[in-house]
Parts: C-alpha cells; structure tokens; sequence
C-alpha cells in the first residue's frame, strides 16, 4: 500500500505553494507509506505529485516516487503490476533503471500511451503527467482494488488515495446525502459518489485524463459474459 497525491492548478502557481500543499497532502495519508515520502513540483508550477512509500519491489532508492522517466513523464502510482516482468521483457530490459514496476508503467504509456492500460494486470492507480502532450492521465484498476479521489475547486484539480487527503481542498466539507442513502441500503455507495458532497471517485476500469482544463473519463474495460 502507497498513498499518492497530485494537484493541477487552473493557472501556474508558485512552486513553494505546490510543494507546501503537497507535504501536507503527504503527511495525512502517511500511514500509507511508511518508508519514504517524496514530493515533485514543475519548474512552472502547472503540475505537482505527492507520495508515501511502501517499498516492496525494488527496495532502492532508485525506485523512489515520483519517478520521472528519461522522455520527462512523471509518474505518482500505488499498486502492483503482477506480469511486469513479461512486460519488461516485451518492452526491453536494456530501457530500465531500476527493477521497479513503476517503471514498467511509465515504459508502457510511452510505448503505448494511454492504450497502456489494457497491457498492465494488477491492481494499481496510478497518475502520469505527460509534459510533451500537456496533460494528465490517471487510471485505475478493472476492479478498483485500488482507490483514487478527486476533487475540483476554482484553483484547480486534485487527486489522492484518500478522501481526508483532499478535505483541505473541498469548497465545504458537506454530506453528499444521495450518497449516504447508497450507504444505508448497499454497506457503499453507488458510482462515482462518495459521502462528501464535493468529492468524487475513479470507477473501476476507467481512466481520467485532463488536457488543457478539460476533463474526459474513459471505461477501457467491462466483465464479458
């Protein structure tokens, strides 16, 4: 288990604010990572990613999060990736730095892009911020083992593994009473609810990508009978 984080601002900010936003953003999900924790924040200030690390691949520091590939993706990710090693195989073993199956994700989105997905088995979530295309790719496993938050305000997206870890960032932290009715029937709620007004969840199987400002989820996966 991991804690990732991540905020894209609706117009650059300093990078002294991302990075203070995403310590904090870090230290209420700590619990998550136990091992190391890191922080990265564009030059420009449009993007920055948190993350709490529990390191169980690659126990190097090489493999530290966010990691940033050759090609300048940067990658925040939670999971496991259980074929990583057949894909390493397929994509190169001479393309690698580290072990990691982080990097066997980043590897995949270059070589496939967002079309990635649909090669990855396991249970991840995971966010890439792709400099060259000027956008944000998000994805989440096809049955949501792993979570992933988001919120939206007038000063920008954000997204973390956890619901406390976005509260910070909410216009009010307010009950979301149609999810709450989702809970009393079903033990959980229903969709992209949550029970706070303002925050949402990733479905399953589905990825979320934001490209100058415009929001577009994608389902790349359902259960054939």
């Amino acid at each position: 288990m991991c804690g990732i984080s991540g905020i894209v601002p609706t117009e650059p900010i300093s990078q002294e604010i991302l990075h203070k936003w995403l310590g904090a953003m870090n230290e209420l999900q700590a619990h998550r990572g136990p091992d190391d924790k890191g922080i990265w924040v564009h030059q420009r200030g449009h993007v920055g990613f948190g993350h709490r690390r529990l390191t169980i691949i690659d126990l190097t520091t090489a493999a530290a999060q966010p990691m940033e590939s050759e090609a300048g993706l940067v990658i925040t990710y939670n999971g496991e990736i259980y074929n990583y090693i057949e894909l390493r195989a397929e994509l190169g073993e001479g393309n690698f730095r580290t072990t990691s199956d982080t990097e066997v994700i980043l590897q995949a989105y270059e070589k496939w892009g967002e079309d990635c997905v649909d090669h990855l088995r396991g249970m991840f979530a995971f966010a890439i911020w792709d400099e060259k295309n000027g956008k944000l790719f998000c994805a989440r496993d096809r049955f949501g083992i792993k979570p992933f938050y988001f919120t939206e305000n007038s000063d920008g997206f954000f997204f973390a593994s956890e619901i406390k870890t976005l509260l910070p960032f909410v216009r009010e932290v307010a009950t979301d009473y149609n999810g709450l009715k989702d809970y009393f029937a079903f033990q959980f709620t229903l969709g992209e609810k949550t029970l706070f007004r303002d925050v949402q969840e990733l479905l399953p199987a589905h990825t979320l990508t934001i490209k100058k400002g415009d929001i577009r989820l994608r389902k790349y996966w359902e259960v054939q009978y």
